[in-house]
Parts: C-alpha cells; structure tokens; sequence
C-alpha cells in the first residue's frame, strides 16, 4: 500500500470510527437502558440539580465573596445547556443589582435575550441584542458576532424570520469593514428568502448510480445534507443524523447528502464504514449548481423542506434540528 493510499485509508477508519462507536453506543443505550442512566441524560440531570442549587444559593447569599462567580457560571450555563428561558428572572434580577460587573452583566443580557426569544418576545429580544451592539467595536465583534447569530437562530426556530433578518442586518451594518462578517450575513438573509417558498430542484445520481429527486419526495420531510469529511462540524452533526433518521425514517422522513469532497472514492468509503444509508449526491457539475441554487459558501448547511416542497427551515442542529423534523412530522 503507497503511502498517500495509507493516509487515505487511515483517514477515513478516524473519521468513520468516531461516528459508528457514538451512533452504535446511542442506539444501545437507547434501545437496552432507561433513558435516564444514558451518559447525556446523566450529565444533564446532574447540571440542572447544579444550577438549582446554584440559585437558591445566590438567593440566600447575594453578598458572598464568591457570590459574583456564582452569577456568572449561572448565565455561562444556561446558554450552554438551554435552561435560558428558566434563567429570564434570574438574569433580570441580576441586572438590577447595583453591584453587577460589566462582564457578566453582558452574559445575563445574553441568556435574558435568548430566553426571550425562546419565549416569542422577539422584539424585548432583539432589543436587548441591539442596546449591547452600540458599544461595539467597528472593526471587532468576536463574542457579540456569535451572540447575535444564535439569537437569530432562534427568531428563525420562532419562526420569526423578520426579526431574524434585522438582527443580521445590524451586524453587517455595525461591522462593515470585515468582509467575512458582511457575507455570512448577507447569505443567511439570502436564505431567509427561501423559506416558505417551493424549495429549488435536487435531482441527479448518488454515489450508487441510483436516482435522486426531491420532487418525488412530496408528502415526505426532507433533510438536505451539505456536507464534507474533512468538514469537522459535519462530521459531529452525524451520529445526531443517523440517529433522527433511524428514528423517523418509517413515519416518513428522508435525507438528501450533498457531498463537497473531490474524491467520491473517498466519499464511498466513508459512507460504507459509518453506515449511512441515505442516498448521497457527489457528481462535480450536480454538486456546484446546488451549491448556487441554495446559497452554500460554506459547509456545514442543512436544509429542511417539508411535506409541500417548501423550504421550511435552515442550518438548524442537534436537538433544535430533532425537534423541528418532529413537529412536521407531527402536523402531517
């Protein structure tokens, strides 16, 4: 074996051995333990007794030394594991205090507008993005930038793709001068764009030699995959796919890959070792004018069209990705 066939080999057994062990050990633990004894559920239920008990304390001893870290790993945890909407009182509260630090008076803001948004008060969301992009930097942003695209991820999630549209709309204002800024958010606006109307036409061969066509798909919720194995957000967001897709594929749910790799070969053998299923497109030509078609610069790009054909959401992941498949499953 040559050296570069090696590397190629070795390659893809890394790539494909992460995604099998995790996939094959959710499925077990799925099928053969109580949910509450898997790794996520055990680590979730320990953080949320945490963050409790965390609160209570803050309540009980707002001027401990240590009383300012405590409302700081509150607001770092709540936007780490989702508990933002509990956190809304919290980070009110904390934000009332005279004697708030500036720093995690900037998170508490944070958890507060995303907690909103959740909660479908867009515009008291959006606000509080928009009161904390003033103070910003022109040619910097860092934290404030990524601020801004998860709160926009969950105006879309609310379905509030306006709201959504003016939070990237302030950001590219705000930070003219980074190119890289400006495209990211001139692209997802583009693909705002997109949603609600009928979604653009997949059609070619896979990597099998087999059929795809999207349009013969109508009545189905359909997850189009963009994606790449030296794309390492992709390859994290996989085990989550072969799980949803083995969950739902029976109550009418399918996955479209778009493979940007330049050597199907390559592609083949990832898919073969991982277990993947779902048809995958990797010819050059169909590839790029996909790309075209749905706005993707840049991987990974998930799309959701549901069962009219309509493109329903975008770059959506993890369990925000599960639950939006599961409510349209769910409305068929």
């Amino acid at each position: 074996m040559t050296n570069s066939r090696l590397h190629r080999f070795t390659t893809i057994a890394v790539l494909t051995l992460a995604i099998s062990v995790a996939t094959s050990t959710c499925r077990s633990f799925a099928d053969d333990v109580p949910a509450a004894t898997t790794f996520e559920a055990i680590v979730a239920e320990q953080t949320r007794a945490t963050f409790d008990r965390v609160t209570k304390y803050v309540a009980e001893n707002g001027d401990a030394a240590d009383a300012e870290r405590a409302w700081q790993w509150l607001f770092i945890t709540a936007l780490g594991h989702g508990f933002e909407t509990e956190a809304i009182e919290l980070a009110r509260t904390y934000m009332k205090s005279p004697r708030a630090s500036a720093a995690t008076r900037g998170i508490a803001q944070q958890t507060l507008a995303i907690g909103l948004a959740k909660g479908g008060k867009s515009g008291e969301a959006v606000e509080l993005f928009t009161s904390q992009l003033r103070f910003a930097r022109f040619q910097s942003g860092g934290s404030l930038i990524e601020f801004g695209r998860r709160l926009a991820v969950q105006l879309q999630l609310a379905r509030d793709f306006a709201a959504a549209r003016h939070v990237y709309e302030e950001i590219a204002s705000k930070f003219f001068l980074n190119a890289d800024v400006r495209s990211l958010c001139e692209n997802r606006i583009k693909k705002m764009d997109m949603v609600d109307q009928p979604a653009p036409a997949v059609e070619g061969s896979d990597i099998t030699g087999g059929t795809v066509n999207l349009a013969s798909l109508e009545g189905k919720v359909v997850l189009i995959d963009f994606w790449a194995t030296n794309c390492p957000p992709c390859l994290e967001e996989m085990p989550n796919l072969k799980q949803i897709y083995a969950d739902y594929h029976d109550d009418g749910f399918e996955i479209i890959g778009v493979s940007l790799d330049e050597d199907p070969s390559i592609v083949e053998q990832f898919t073969a070792r991982a277990e993947i299923t779902w048809p995958m497109i990797v010819e050059r030509g169909t590839v790029e004018s996909l790309r075209a078609s749905y706005f993707v610069p840049t991987i990974p790009s998930l799309f959701i069209v549901d069962q009219n054909g309509k493109l329903h959401q975008f770059d959506v992941r993890g369990k925000d990705l599960r639950n939006v498949i599961q409510k349209l499953l769910k409305n068929s």
